[in-house]
């Protein structure tokens, strides 16, 4: 057994790096002047705090229109779990996507309201807000789908309005 001319551990014969220390062991009669690179680090490579999800995936999933899928994970990532809710761009997030779950919910009521109040009056002007109600549906999920591609890209961009109001929320 050889050791460690860095730190005196024991490593075996054939070794080129120090178990202990990763110090590079210069082989008995080979040229000292070389030296292998060192063995890249074990890990992920982008990931977050303390070896977590990224931020810009943990900001693009409180996004998700999927059965209130987003509204928890902003609850979560914003409120709840430690190292994501001191990162004041996740924060600014979760706080957007709470605010246009809550208009888009408010939205939605008050649209089937309108829609059930003419169907009972006309008994048949409703109809022709079905494709209406397609259309914003769409639009819905079409601004859900843009501000998961910009927290992706770790922009923080501002929703008129509600962005604003996060941003205060974010950083208070």
């Amino acid at each position: 057994m050889a050791l460690c001319p860095k730190c005196g551990s024991q490593v075996a014969d054939d070794a080129k790096f120090c178990g202990s220390c990763g110090a590079t062991i210069t082989p008995s009669g080979g040229a000292p002047g070389v030296t292998p690179t060192p063995p890249p680090s074990p890990g992920p490579a982008s990931s977050g705090a303390q070896g977590g999800m990224a931020p810009n995936v943990a900001a693009l999933l409180v996004y998700v229109p999927v059965c209130f899928v987003g509204v928890v994970c902003a609850i979560l990532f914003g409120f709840l779990l430690d190292p994501y809710k001191k990162d004041r761009f996740i924060r600014f997030h979760a706080w957007q996507s709470l605010a246009i779950h809550v208009c888009l919910v408010g939205f939605w009521i008050a649209w089937w309201f309108i829609v059930m109040i003419l169907a009972f009056i006309t008994h048949g002007l409703a109809i022709l807000l079905f494709p209406v109600n397609g259309l914003l549906g769409v639009g819905a999920l079409v601004l859900m789908v843009f501000l998961m591609i910009k927290a992706n890209g770790m922009q923080t961009y501002k929703v008129p309005v509600i962005g604003d109001w996060a941003e205060k929320q974010a950083n208070s």
